[in-house]
């Protein structure tokens, strides 16, 4: 035989040793997690179990994904968890949003984005206010109108704490009307439900919540939407006009995504990047956001690492400029 067949041969084999483990991209392996810190039935509970849902559906990952509920701190509690426990684990994504760029911002946390590794945001809520049926506000300009009379006289529940989301909702909304925020009374619940229950009790005038917290009850006939937060209307609660319909430019969304423990190997990071990437896209995902009333908003990999770090700047601006932080 020739010498350059010789070769020939050789590199053939060679390619037929190395094709099967080129085709073996890496993918989780063992037990996988989804974190979300905080209880069930919140919105990163929520974020989780319908990733876990779309992903299995879709045959993007068949195995099982368990899902985790570390609350605590507005996800204080699960970034510390992470970092000091969870350090290059690559079967696990936790679950994030706007609280924890406000607990950062506070300062409840030591923590930012740059301790883990972001991955992706995969969707926005909108932000409300809600009354009961019969409440005397029937439209946002009654509620203006109170409000300028007397910033003290109208009461808003919320399920976040002083300076969380919700919060930050009454307080963005006063600004924009020349009404200071600081002497809006709001009083904190536990969740969106318990902000529910406190307004259809009567006890609490006013709901600042997101639109999958009220949805099931404005649908039911026994709350009505004031305005959406929002320049476009909500999907789900077509029927409720936006701030800016009614006059007052301001707008509020929630941002929900996921990120990776430090030390993260490189090759699943890509892996959860490229498989939530094509997750979002498909009519499955689409069906879930939908019965939710999510709005479908995606950034990825350098896109999503600017958006958290002028998250964080803006959230810090806003919340010294309304007094919460020096």
């Amino acid at each position: 035989m020739h010498r350059h067949q010789i070769l020939l041969s050789t590199a053939v084999a060679v390619l037929a040793w190395l094709a099967p483990a080129q085709s073996q991209a890496w993918e989780p392996k063992g037990q996988v997690e989804c974190m979300a810190p905080s209880g069930p039935g919140s919105g990163l509970d929520t974020i989780c179990r319908m990733t876990v849902s779309a992903l299995q559906k879709t045959g993007l990952y068949r195995e099982p994904i368990y899902v985790t509920n570390v609350p605590g701190g507005s996800g204080a509690v699960g970034i510390a968890s992470v970092i000091a426990k969870r350090k290059g684990d690559p079967n696990l994504i936790v679950a994030t949003a706007n609280s924890l760029t406000f607990t950062m911002a506070m300062g409840r946390t030591p923590h930012t984005f740059n301790d883990v590794i972001p991955l992706a945001q995969t969707v926005a809520e909108i932000g409300g206010f809600f009354v009961r049926d019969d409440s005397k506000y029937k439209t946002l300009a009654d509620m203006v109108t109170a409000m300028k009379a007397n910033p003290k006289g109208v009461t808003f529940a919320g399920g976040s704490a002083p300076g969380g989301l919700d919060h930050i909702k009454v307080a963005k909304f006063a600004k924009a009307i020349g009404v200071d925020p600081t002497k809006v009374p709001y009083v904190p619940f536990q969740g969106g439900a318990e902000a529910v229950s406190a307004v259809l009790g009567g006890h609490v005038q006013v709901a600042a919540i997101d639109t999958s917290e009220a949805a099931g009850q404005v649908e039911a006939g026994k709350m009505r939407g004031l305005a959406i937060m929002a320049q476009q209307r909500s999907s789900r609660l077509k029927d409720i006009p936006t701030t800016y319909e009614q006059g007052v430019d301001v707008s509020y969304l929630v941002w929900r995504g996921f990120y990776m423990a430090p030390g993260a190997p490189p090759e699943a990071v890509k892996w959860w990047s490229d498989t939530i990437r094509k997750m979002v896209e498909t009519p499955e995902y689409a069906a879930a956001l939908e019965k939710l009333g999510w709005e479908s908003v995606n950034r990825f990999g350098d896109d999503f690492v600017q958006f958290l770090n002028d998250d964080l700047r803006q959230s810090r601006d806003l919340l010294r400029e309304l007094g919460f932080v020096k």
